[in-house]
């Protein structure tokens, strides 16, 4: 193990995947010291007179007149999230499928931790997240333990938080306990946050015991104003009947943006009869859309005189306007915005757009003489596609639908509540693009990865997922605990998860291959139908159905040891045993996606991924002067001669990188 101080005294720069945090702060006060010099002292602490002043702020204010939520371990909440982890990535290669080809990840292990190790290499890289967290029902209790460990103490001292924590400790493991499920919701989502694009966007589902606390911390952490939408979802139209008053029929899924100027929600396709209600003229598909007139409260010409205006159409019906209002022909038909009750109303488009668009107009004759109607028109090059209401239901979203499925997959009712496949695959369309990444940091039955794989080979999109999953102990009355074990399984849910992700990849190209089989057998096969299926099957041989599986374990470290004469030594402690776990969390500190290809050089030694060299053993001079113009990334737990490294004179220091 190379010691941390050796580095320094070399000005080597040392990378910890667990500081990162730790390292943006750095950068932060750096570029103010840089920016406004006088804001940051010595002991890089802000000075907010000196910076209200510099920003012509008349008052500061630590939101006394502003709105929050409050609650018993707030303060520990955001600390949680700011604390570094002391974990890492173990590689599970007998749970993996395609390890070193396929790009999608799955980590089982206390999702703050997964996330805050995430937040190293995939800080703003992430498209688009799902969660479908614990919604704190009466039923329900805490599986994940926040509880401070005996070495987060100095935390709870640095940021002052003695008393809140004994608040905290005593507030917050009741029966249904809103500080609790506050105090564990609001660091995930705070890190969550920081991994998101900036186009990115977050669904969240939850039910009426949380959801107006969850709105509140969400406008906190993502910004009021990135509100996109709280849309009800119906699970089940009959109805919970045990419910007092009312049969609860819908759950919530919040909607979130990091920039409503930045980011797009996608829109539905149209499906087949759909298509029947458009037309095509010389510009394209288009279909009837409103009424040219302006409608709703600011349709008057009183509050839009400049709308109102003559629109006249000649004897072969075309649409005109005029800059004087005169008509170009005495027995053309002069048409203003009236309504039937003869109320002034104004139209919505000005005088330029109908002159320019006039082809966008319909005209269709009535009782009364004619009246204008727009043309919707599709994305260039696109199917029409339709806004997603902001009510979502169908009858595959049901909750039966999602447990039936999981039952047949499995033969046996495997998993309580699994999420609805026809709903995560809709939400994947509104908020993922074909080629990026999703994070699901609850990911129980594996949802959003069968999503994902059921997109893709449909579609030919190369979207990627990341799941993390808590290893659960599985109930041994459940069949899920006696499915595991016959199996050979770990009985916890994380094992659910993987399975389901093996069986649905396979029962993809599976399903594909019987209807192609099914349509060849036939005496007169459709030839066009075949041709389209032999399409998807040379498709489906390309689909990534494969994901890598980490656990969590402790970081390496240095560990004090006492002899029984009294004498004080450091040894090394949780050391990495595998290769596979050394490249996985150097590429984390490293900050590359964890799908990222690495090439072999010399094994276990020297590595290339992308443009950088990985270096986790002595080599010869010769075998690293080919990459002398690389960045260089050196293990620190290895038994690597930092100064035998270093007199090779391979390459300058400041391409020289020490990770732990």
């Amino acid at each position: 193990m190379i010691n941390k101080s050796q580095v320094e005294q070399n000005n080597l720069k040392i990378l910890d995947s667990s500081q990162v945090l730790q390292n943006d702060k750095d950068q932060i006060i750096a570029k103010l010291k840089e920016l406004l010099p006088n804001v940051i002292n010595s002991d890089n602490q802000l000075n907010t007179q000196a910076l209200q002043d510099v920003l012509d702020i008349a008052n500061t204010t630590s939101n006394n007149q502003g709105y929050e939520l409050t609650f018993a371990g707030k303060g520990i909440a955001k600390a949680k999230a700011d604390e570094p982890t002391i974990k890492e990535l173990k590689a599970e290669l007998e749970q993996s499928k395609d390890f070193d080809n396929t790009e999608n990840v799955v980590i089982r292990g206390d999702n703050i931790d997964t996330l805050k190790i995430l937040r190293a290499n995939y800080t703003n890289k992430i498209k688009m997240i799902y969660i479908d967290p614990p919604y704190n029902t009466k039923s329900e209790n805490f599986v994940y333990n926040d509880n401070f460990k005996k070495n987060e103490e100095e935390l709870i001292k640095e940021f002052g938080l003695a008393e809140e924590t004994q608040n905290f400790l005593t507030n917050v493991y009741g029966t249904r306990s809103h500080s609790g499920w506050l105090s564990f919701m609001y660091p995930r989502l705070k890190i969550a946050r920081e991994l998101l694009k900036e186009d990115g966007v977050i669904f969240i589902s939850i039910d009426d015991n949380e959801q107006a606390n969850l709105k509140i911390i969400c406008d906190e952490i993502f910004g009021e104003e990135n509100f996109v939408a709280c849309l009800p979802t119906i699970m089940n139209l009959k109805g919970n009947h045990d419910n007092y008053g009312f049969a609860e029929t819908h759950e919530y899924i919040f909607v979130y943006v990091i920039d409503k100027n930045i980011c797009e929600i996608n829109k539905f396709d149209v499906d087949e009869s759909e298509l029947e209600k458009w037309q095509e003229d010389d510009y394209g598909l288009w279909k009837e859309a409103d009424t040219l007139k302006r409608t709703g409260q600011d349709a008057s010409r009183i509050n839009r005189p400049k709308g109102y205006f003559p629109v006249f159409i000649d004897k072969n019906e075309k649409i005109y306007v005029t800059e004087n209002d005169l008509p170009e022909n005495r027995n053309d038909t002069i048409i203003y915005p009236v309504n039937d009750n003869g109320d002034e109303l104004s139209w919505s488009w000005g005088k330029r757009k109908i002159m320019q668009e006039n082809y966008n107009l319909i005209l269709k004759k009535t009782s009364n003489g004619f009246s204008i109607y727009k043309k919707q028109r599709p994305g260039i090059g696109d199917l029409p596609t339709k806004k997603a209401k902001s009510f979502l239901y169908k009858t595959e979203y049901s909750s039966t639908t999602a447990t039936n499925y999981l039952k047949k997959e499995f033969g046996k009712k495997i998993f309580d509540n699994p999420k609805p496949l026809p709903l995560l695959k809709d939400l994947i369309i509104l908020g993922l693009n074909s080629n990026d990444v999703i994070l699901d940091f609850f990911a129980g039955s594996g949802t959003t990865g069968d999503a994902v794989m059921q997109l893709n080979a449909e579609d030919g999109g190369k979207r990627k997922y990341i799941l993390a999953q808590l290893d659960e102990p599985i109930d041994e009355k459940k069949e899920a605990y006696k499915f595991c074990t016959d199996k050979n399984f770990e009985p916890v849910i994380s094992s659910i998860t993987i399975e389901r992700l093996n069986r649905a990849g396979e029962k993809i190209k599976a399903d594909i291959q019987a209807e192609f089989d099914a349509e060849n057998s036939k005496k007169k096969p459709n030839q066009e139908k075949l041709a389209e299926l032999q399409e998807k099957l040379e498709n489906i041989s390309k689909l990534d159905i494969g994901y890598k599986v980490f656990s969590l374990k402790d970081k390496p470290c240095i560990a004090e040891v006492t002899n029984d004469g009294g004498q004080v030594s450091f040894v090394p402690k949780n050391l990495r045993e595998k290769t596979l776990d050394t490249l996985a969390n150097m590429l984390c500190a490293t900050c590359k996606p964890l799908h990222t290809k690495i090439e072999t050089l010399i094994t276990d030694k020297l590595y290339k991924a992308g443009n950088e060299i990985y270096l986790l053993g002595s080599v010869d001079k010769s075998q690293l002067e080919i990459f002398k113009d690389l960045k260089i990334n050196v293990d620190g737990y290895s038994d690597l001669d930092l100064e035998d490294f270093l007199n090779l004179g391979v390459t300058d220091k400041d391409n020289v990188s020490v990770v732990y």
